[in-house]
């Protein structure tokens, strides 16, 4: 995992050993950080700027912006499988159409993050975060990591990796159980089918 969420230098398998089961828990129970997605990432980390109107929907930008923050967060790094393989970005469109998440703001709280983000690197560094080398995405995320908006939205990305780690594939991650071998995780029974997820009771 990236270097600005363990600075300890525990590795990804380690940290989820050690602490993952009480988040996984957690996740799974449907307790999760709700978070009100007002302010954007200051420059200075002191006013928020809140004068950005916030995108409605996913444009090509803002998924590869994702996409390109949930590796960050779960790298393709031989520590266990990386968001991409975790069909992570997929999993997040599902969950955040959920009622629930959809009540909490999450949609347009992770679109205006990842715009806010766009902003920040087109300011500070002249050009897009999707054209930063992997180091430099990484500098511009530890500082992103400091604003409270920044760490809220980086914990709600976190937080729907972990569950697109745990769940059952049938929402969409986990593809084939992976996170669970990963994990060594055995599955309860009976598993959810189709027309029998929590969705449908």
């Amino acid at each position: 995992m990236s270097r600005y969420v363990y600075a300890s230098g525990m590795s990804r398998r380690a940290f989820l050993q050690k602490t993952g089961a009480g988040a996984a828990l957690l996740a799974l129970i449907g307790i999760k950080p709700v978070f009100a997605g007002t302010e954007a990432f200051d420059r200075n980390q002191v006013v928020p700027d809140r004068s950005t109107s916030s995108p409605r929907n996913f444009d090509v930008i803002t998924r590869a912006i994702v996409e390109t923050v949930q590796l960050h967060l779960f790298p393709d790094d031989g520590d266990g499988p990386s968001a991409q393989q975790l069909n992570a970005y997929t999993y997040l469109l599902w969950a955040i159409d959920e009622p629930d998440n959809q009540a909490d703001g999450d949609r347009p709280f992770v679109i205006q993050g990842a715009s806010w983000l766009e902003e920040l690197s087109q300011e500070e560094l002249g050009t897009s975060f999707l054209l930063l080398d992997e180091t430099a995405q990484d500098n511009l995320l530890q500082r992103v990591a400091k604003s409270r908006a920044g760490e809220n939205w980086l914990s709600l990305l976190l937080y729907y990796l972990l569950e697109a780690l745990t769940l059952d594939p049938i929402y969409g991650g986990n593809p084939q159980g992976i996170g669970w071998q990963w994990l060594e995780y055995q599955p309860g029974f009976p598993r959810p089918t189709v027309g029998k997820t929590y969705l449908d009771f």
